[in-house]
């Protein structure tokens, strides 16, 4: 590896992940006996399901705390990388944003230069055709003012022309939104409404525990709410 490449160097031998053998066989089994349920039909059947859910969920469970005790001291370490980096990029960045600034300034008046600059080239592409249209109707004072206005056209051109944004900045759209409730009204494909799924649930128990009508509550807010079996892995 060339480390001369990488600023940020993990010293160590790395990690080696592996599932103990025990863990595949007893996994094997309960799937080969969780088989055999293929449908619930009495309450002792009901028992026997509830069985194996239980053995399978403890198994899951087992695995979710293996999986924390093993993954904690990578994410400690992923942290200390993660702060490492930050902390080393400080100045790199404030930099990096500080001269982005300057250069995106230069660009907005150079913007703003050749605005003005179009703004005279049309009043001198004007003042140029209404002198042609003066001089077509003779006087030797015309014609003159006419060539002289097309040269004022051709100046004002050329100065238009010579005005550029730099090489690698470029204008991109971006926007602010002023009052988010008139957008949605004016174009609501713009907006993404998400039911708080947590705060309902919580609502619900609440009027359950104060023994209010949940259902007929909750539909006065245009949500339907109903209960479903939940399967105790206990």
């Amino acid at each position: 590896m060339n480390t001369e490449l990488m600023p940020l160097i993990l010293a160590g031998d790395g990690y080696q992940l592996t599932i103990a053998d025990e863990a595949i066989q007893r996994k094997a089994e309960m799937l080969s006996n969780s088989a055999v349920i293929t449908a619930v039909g009495d309450n002792h059947e009901s028992a026997v399901a509830q069985f194996h859910t239980r053995q399978l969920a403890a198994m899951r469970i087992e695995v979710e705390k293996s999986r924390k005790l093993v993954k904690e001291p990578v994410n400690r370490i992923g942290k200390m990388i993660d702060q490492a980096a930050a902390e080393f990029l400080i100045e790199i960045t404030a930099e990096e944003g500080r001269i982005k600034r300057l250069i995106g300034n230069h660009a907005e008046e150079v913007l703003r230069i050749k605005a003005e600059k179009e703004a005279a080239e049309r009043a001198a592409f004007d003042a140029a055709r209404a002198a042609r249209e003066a001089a077509e109707e003779g006087g030797i004072a015309a014609v003159l003012a006419a060539k002289k206005a097309a040269a004022e056209k051709m100046e004002a051109s050329a100065e238009v022309a010579t005005t550029k944004v730099a090489d690698g900045v470029r204008f991109a759209w971006d926007f602010e939104i002023e009052d988010i409730t008139a957008v949605y009204r004016a174009a609501p494909e713009f907006i993404t409404l998400e039911i708080k799924r947590s705060a309902v649930l919580e609502w619900f128990r609440e009027m359950e525990r104060a023994d209010v009508d949940v259902a007929a509550a909750a539909s006065l807010v245009n949500i339907r709410a109903f209960k479903k079996p939940i399967v105790s892995s206990r």
